[in-house]
């Protein structure tokens, strides 16, 4: 958690691996890092053991090689490391944190923020252990969950063909962003999907700490002009599949490994990466950007002149010192048409669902606290059958956002809570075969909160999420950016969501439904007795003063 760099606002990322059940093992529940140091340095944790040691050896590096040298240096190989890149260093605004070679806290530019701070890396190692209320109750409800995790539909999915398994069926339902959001299906999805990966570049798979999914997979490529792909840093998931696929109108499953891995080297959001380069190849062909400017051709499709450009951004070299600020700050001084061309919510580029297809994840793309996060938010898709234990009625119409605010909220505060435990939210919500119960309960028993239920989850959600939108509200003076890109307000081009759009007046039509089902005023901000009835009286009067409601 940090500052946004692009813009300002709250800033989140998540990240899986193994990293953070270390630092528990240590006896730390979180790390604060405040201030900055005058050299770069690196934090050494061992168990009650914290010092501050020269990193200026592990400037440069990549991922993997720094955390070998790390490991080395302490004589540990069982040390987990979190670390920051060239492109923390460079202060790349969506540079991210990575840790266990190829896991990424990968959203809102946490890496420029560490780096910003001289920090180059935390490394941990703990030899205690964990302490559980109720370790009977909490072995019966691990059983219980990894059933179901494992035999649920996207369970079995991400397990045979990993996060890109769903591109097939993104694309048949007119939700896979295409050609810089213009097309909403990709006529190339085969080659490049989960089915694809597996077929071609697949060498195994790998998982984070105790997961029954296992949906990381570990690729190589030996051969070609797209040789060194290294299976330590695996291979790319959906959200990469697609941003250095689809939306660059790529083919080659083979460069987008290549961009993936780059991305992983540099410490780069893989999503924001791809998002600005699909913005350089619309710039090009709408004459906005010139090959002077790049430096090179960069027509739609092209690998060679992708996977370059992850270099240039990583580096901040040429056109990718421009390309490094974002999409939004580059067209802004791009200028023209180029705005119309950026697709993103408050300085954060979109994950990759188009919003025309499944409209419900709309409310989260405009309003979260962060900008268009896929990670919270009504995904219609999965949502059709309904949520009966979260009161969410089946989801029979994907093209409409009326009549969807209140499930929306109960969806953004169930998963705000889930991020908070934290819980993947592939074990944290089966699709198919709710495991709400099993959650609430592996909570209970390891806390030993005897009446905790799922109420309370919600209820911890929800003050999670107004705390967020708290901090945006304030660092926006008030004027939160709740909108959609432009991009969307024009009809889809395929698939089951053909000529779908999502135009200004049905936006606002469905903020005046999501605002108050939320308990927030006209202009978005949570209201005083919102924030009381949440238990944030101090954070009431310091958003609306020590006067009278607001």
């Amino acid at each position: 958690i940090g500052k946004f760099p692009l813009t300002g606002v709250f800033g989140e990322a998540y990240t899986g691996g193994f990293l953070a059940h270390e630092l528990k093992y240590a006896g730390y529940d979180a790390i604060v890092v405040q201030g900055k140091a005058s050299d770069k340095v690196y934090v050494h944790v061992r168990d009650d053991v914290v010092e501050i040691r020269d990193a200026s050896h592990l400037a440069g590096k990549e991922t993997i090689d720094l955390e070998n040298t790390i490991k080395s240096e302490l004589g540990d190989r069982d040390y987990k490391i979190i670390s920051t890149g060239l492109a923390g260093e460079n202060a790349v605004r969506f540079a991210n944190v990575m840790n266990d070679s190829d896991r990424a806290a990968g959203r809102t530019g946490l890496g420029a923020v560490v780096g910003s701070k001289n920090l180059k890396a935390i490394a941990v190692r703990g030899t205690g252990g964990v302490c559980i209320a109720d370790p009977e109750a909490f072995s019966k409800y691990v059983v219980s969950d990894i059933e179901k995790v494992r035999t649920s539909l996207l369970g079995g999915i991400l397990s045979s063909a990993g996060t890109a398994g769903i591109a097939g069926m993104m694309d048949q339902f007119g939700q896979l962003p295409t050609q810089n959001w213009d097309k909403t299906t990709f006529e190339h999805v085969s080659k490049i999907d989960g089915e694809a990966m597996k077929n071609t570049i697949l060498i195994g798979t790998r998982s984070c700490m105790a997961c029954p999914i296992a949906c990381t997979r570990v690729v190589e490529v030996k051969d070609g002009p797209f040789a060194g792909v290294k299976p330590e840093y695996c291979g790319p998931e959906y959200e990469s599949v697609a941003a250095f696929g689809s939306l660059c109108f790529n083919q080659n499953i083979e460069a987008i490994a290549m961009a993936n891995q780059k991305c992983n080297i540099y410490g780069m959001d893989v999503i924001s990466t791809g998002s600005v380069i699909a913005f350089a190849m619309d710039c090009f062909e709408k004459g906005l950007l010139s090959e002077k400017d790049i430096g090179f051709p960069l027509p739609w499709g092209d690998p060679e002149g992708l996977v370059k450009l992850v270099d240039m951004i990583g580096k901040r070299e040429g056109i990718g010192d421009l390309l490094a600020e974002g999409t939004v700050k580059a067209a802004q001084k791009i200028g023209g048409d180029a705005p119309k061309l950026a697709v993103e919510v408050k300085g954060l580029e979109l994950g990759m669902h188009d919003a025309r297809g499944k409209k419900g994840i709309g409310f989260s793309f405009a309003t979260s606290p962060r900008g268009a996060t896929h990670c919270e938010g009504l995904h219609d898709t999965f949502f059709m059958n309904g949520v009966p234990e979260l009161g969410i009625e089946p989801i029979t119409d994907l093209y409409t956002m009326k009549g969807k605010a209140e499930a929306s909220c109960v969806i953004d505060n169930y998963f705000s809570f889930a991020n908070s435990i934290p819980l993947c939210l592939f074990n944290t919500f089966a699709f198919g075969a709710p495991n709400i119960d099993e959650v609430t309960g592996l909570v209970a028993a390891a806390t030993g909160w005897q009446d905790f239920d799922l109420a309370e989850e919600l209820l911890i959600g929800e003050r999670n999420y107004n705390l967020a939108r708290a901090f945006t509200v304030r660092e926006s003076d008030g004027k939160v950016d709740d909108r959609l890109p432009f991009k969307l307000s024009k009809p889809s081009s395929g698939g089951m969501s053909q000529g779908q759009s999502i135009s200004k007046t049905e936006l606002k039509e469905a903020l005046a439904e999501y605002y108050p089902a939320r308990g927030w005023n006209a202009r978005g901000a949570p209201t005083r007795e919102k924030l009381k009835e949440l238990g944030l009286a101090d954070i009431a009067d310091h958003l609306h003063g020590k006067g009278g409601a607001k």
